[in-house]
C-alpha cells in the first residue's frame, strides 16, 4: 500500500519558531499559554524544563510576537485574542551558545552576544568591555529611545554556564560574578522593560546570581503552564492525531515480517509507553517528550531519540559522587522545596536528575507532604540503566552487550535460565579487579545485574515488598515469573530459603504464570557469581 506523506514536514533540530512556520513544518500551537503571559500584569518570568523539551522554541515564538509577526501566527489560537500586534525592540540572549570550560571563552561568548545588539542599536561607547551590566544597559535605553517601546528581554538557557563549570569550583564563583554582573539591569531598569522570560533547566530562586532579583513569576511547578513545553495527551490526540496515525502505516510496513501491526490505538498505547510520563505540578497532567516525539514522527520509528543525545557529563560526574542504584530511585520521596537546590554548589543528585529530565513528579503524598519521584517512561527507564552500568563499571565498557544478547536468547527459548546465568557469570567475572575489589557487596552486584536486565529489555521490578519482607528483583518473562534474591558470601540455598520464608510468591498469586524462586551467591573471592539454585514455587 503505497503511503502518502503528510504535506507538512518534521522540524527535526529546529527550534526557531519563524523557520518552522515559513516552512510549515509541524507545530503544536502552544500560543495560547504566551498570550496568558504577555496579557498578565506580572512582566518577569522565569520556566525550567529539562533538556530537548522545547523551551529555545518558545523563546523563539515570544520573539516573534512581540516583534509584531502577525503573519507567522495565523490559524493559531493567540490570533484570536491580539488584535494590535505591537511591535517592541526585542534584546534576545541564548547562553547555550558557548562552551563555559575556560573564562576567556566565557568572556568571549557574553561579548559576542552583547556586540550582536550594540551592532543593532548603534551602542559605540564601551569603555570597559567585561563591563556587562554597563553594556546591557546602554543596549535597553538605546532601544527604547530609538523606538520608543518599552524592551522585552528573552535570555535562554541562563545556567549553561554554571553547569558547564560544575567540576572547576573557582572558575565558578568568577562565572557565577559575571553572569550576576550581566543580569543586573533585569531590576535596575525595570522601568524600561516590557517584558522579561528566562529559561533554564536547574531551579532557580536560591541561584545567587539572581539574588537582586525579587519580582519573578516562577512558571516551573505552576498548573496553569504545565504544559507550556512538550505536548500534551490532547495536543497528541488532536493536533497530531494525522501523525501518529501515518507513523502506525509506516511501523506496520516495517515490522509486518515480525507479524507486528499497528492501529491508531495500539500506536498511541505504544507511544504513551515509550515517551509519556512527565508532570510538572500537582495537577499531573501527561506530558510527553517532543524531542522523541518528533523524532519519531520523522524516521518513521519508535527509537531512543531523546537519550540518544548523550547524558551531560555533567550528570555522569555527578552520578560518581554518590552510590546510586535504580531501585533508590523509582520511588524516590522529597518535599518540593528539595528541587530548590543551587546550581553552583551540586551536592544532592537528584534534583539534578529531575531537572534534567531523568526523574519526573508521579505521585503526592498529602499526608506527609511529600512528592513521589520515579521514572517518566521506558525511553529513559532503559536510557538509565545503561548510564548508571556505565557508572557502576567504568573501565570495563564491553560486557552489556553480552547479557543483552544473553537475555534476548532467553527471552527466545533459545537459551535456558541456567544458560542465562552461566553468561551473568562470565559477565562477572571479566570486570577488572580494581573495580570489582573497591566495590564489593551484595548491593553493588544486586544494582549491576539490575541495571543490565533493565538496559537489556527484561520486565524488571527491584525491592518489590510484600507483607513479610522485600525481594531483591522480580521479573516477569512472557511464561513465567522468577524472583532473584542475592547473597554475599553465603548460599545461594539460604537465597531460597529467605524466598521460601517470606512467602515472596504471595505477591504472584492471582497471576496464572508459574513462579519460580533463584538463589544468586556472589562472593568475594571469584570476583563473581559463585553458585545459584532454582526451584518452581507454583
Amino acid at each position: 500500500m503505497q503511503i502518502e506523506r503528510p504535506r507538512r514536514g518534521y522540524a527535526v533540530g529546529i527550534q526557531e519558531f519563524d523557520t518552522i512556520r515559513t516552512k510549515g513544518s509541524v507545530y503544536v500551537d502552544k500560543t495560547e499559554y504566551v498570550w496568558k503571559m504577555v496579557s498578565a500584569d506580572a512582566q518577569t518570568y522565569f520556566l525550567s524544563r529539562p533538556r530537548r523539551f522545547g523551551k529555545t522554541l518558545l523563546v523563539s515564538t515570544l520573539q516573534a510576537y512581540f516583534e509584531g509577526r502577525k503573519e507567522l501566527f495565523e490559524g493559531l489560537a493567540i490570533s484570536q485574542y491580539e488584535t494590535e500586534w505591537k511591535q517592541y525592540p526585542v534584546v534576545r540572549i541564548n547562553l547555550s551558545r558557548g562552551k563555559y570550560y575556560e573564562f576567556e571563552r566565557v568572556h568571549g561568548t557574553i561579548d559576542s552576544l552583547l556586540r550582536d545588539h550594540e551592532e543593532q542599536w548603534g551602542v559605540t561607547s564601551i569603555p570597559d568591555e567585561y563591563n556587562y551590566d554597563a553594556r546591557l544597559t546602554a543596549i535597553i535605553r538605546a532601544a527604547y529611545k530609538q523606538t520608543g517601546q518599552k524592551v522585552v528581554i528573552l535570555i535562554d538557557e541562563y545556567d549553561a554556564p554554571m553547569l558547564d563549570s560544575v567540576k572547576n569550583p573557582e572558575l565558578q564563583d568568577k562565572i557565577r560574578d559575571r553572569i550576576r554582573n550581566l543580569f543586573s539591569p533585569l531590576k535596575a531598569e525595570e522601568s524600561y522593560l516590557r517584558f522579561v522570560f528566562l529559561t533554564g533547566i536547574s531551579k532557580f530562586s536560591q541561584l545567587s546570581v539572581f539574588s537582586e532579583l525579587n519580582n519573578l513569576s516562577i512558571l516551573t511547578f505552576n498548573p496553569t503552564f504545565e504544559g507550556i513545553c512538550g505536548i500534551t495527551q490532547e495536543e497528541l490526540e488532536t493536533q497530531l492525531r494525522p501523525d501518529v496515525e501515518l507513523l502506525a502505516e509506516k511501523m506496520t510496513l516495517s515490522y509486518s515480517k515480525y507479524g507486528e501491526h499497528y492501529d491508531y490505538d495500539s500506536m498511541l498505547a505504544l507511544l504513551k509507553k515509550k515517551y509519556d510520563g512527565y508532570h510538572f505540578s500537582s495537577h499531573f497532567t501527561d506530558i510527553y517528550n517532543p524531542w522523541s516525539l518528533i523524532y519519531a514522527f520523522n524516521e518513521g520509528d519508535v527509537g531512543n531519540y531523546w537519550f540518544g543525545t548523550g547524558t551531560p557529563s555533567s550528570l555522569i560526574d555527578l552520578l560518581r559522587t554518590k552510590y546510586l542504584s535504580m531501585p533508590d530511585l523509582e520511588n524516590y520521596r522529597c518535599n518540593l522545596e528539595e528541587f530548590d537546590a543551587p546550581t553552583e554548589r551540586i551536592e544532592d543528585p537528584v534534583p539534578v536528575l529531575f531537572q534534567s529530565g531523568y526523574l519526573t513528579l508521579k505521585a503526592y503524598d498529602r499526608y506527609t507532604d511529600e512528592y513521589i519521584l520515579g521514572f517518566p517512561n521506558e525511553e529513559v527507564y532503559r536510557g538509565f540503566a545503561g548510564s548508571l552500568y556505565k557508572y557502576y563499571c567504568e573501565g570495563y565498557p564491553r560486557g552489556k552487550n553480552t547479557i543483552t544478547g544473553a537475555f534476548t536468547r532467553f527471552r527466545l527459548k533459545q537459551y535456558t535460565l541456567d544458560d542465562f546465568l552461566q553468561a551473568v557469570q562470565q559477565f562477572f567475572a571479566a570486570i577488572p579487579y580494581s573495580i570489582t575489589d573497591k566495590n564489593q557487596n551484595e548491593q553493588f552486584y544486586q544494582a549491576n545485574l539490575y541495571n543490565l536486565l533493565v538496559a537489556a529489555g527484561a520486565h524488571v521490578h527491584a525491592e518489590l515488598q510484600t507483607a513479610t519482607g522485600r525481594m531483591d528483583i522480580s521479573m516477569k518473562m512472557q511464561d513465567a515469573i522468577y524472583i532473584l534474591e542475592l547473597k554475599y558470601n553465603k548460599s545461594a540455598g539460604k537465597a531460597i530459603s529467605q524466598i521460601k520464608e517470606n512467602d515472596y510468591a504471595v505477591a504472584f498469586a492471582s497471576d496464572p504464570r508459574p513462579v519460580y524462586a533463584v538463589g544468586l551467591n556472589f562472593t568475594s573471592n571469584s570476583h563473581t557469581l559463585d553458585s545459584w539454585t532454582v526451584e518452581k514455587l507454583k
